[in-house]
């Protein structure tokens, strides 16, 4: 089980299909597919599900560059200025930079809480 959850995630960190592990994610930089190509599962199971790879996302650029910003304050002597122009800089591009990786790990993780796609009964 644990070995199985592992597999999954590492599959959304490859930006891969997290049920089968084949197709591929994205279709350009910001942009993903609809659906695996290789075993046709919906990526997004409803409108708005990719706010949680965003607050991921934002949240990791916000801890790296605070986490940067102590490391360099205690051990280096640069300038107040000067660390924050790094870490500023950090910030604003973290999320630009992390995005592929926070919403194909978020896909994983919807997919091993409720599934990607859930066929709606009809009356």
């Amino acid at each position: 089980m644990l070995f199985e959850i592992l597999d999954i995630l590492g599959r959304g960190m490859k930006l891969r299909c997290p049920c089968c592990g084949h197709g591929r994610l994205f279709k350009t930089r910001f942009r993903t597919h609809e659906r695996c190509s290789a075993c046709d599962e919906r990526f997004e199971r409803e409108p708005g599900q990719g706010f949680g790879a965003i607050y991921g996302n934002l949240g990791l650029s916000v801890m790296l560059a605070a986490t940067g910003y102590l490391i360099t304050n205690a051990f280096s002597s640069l300038t107040m200025p000067q660390q924050l122009g790094i870490w500023t800089s950090v910030a604003a591009l973290g999320p630009v930079l992390f995005f592929r990786l926070a919403k194909g790990l978020w896909t994983s993780i919807i997919f091993l809480g409720e599934g990607l796609y859930i066929q709606w009964p009809t009356r």
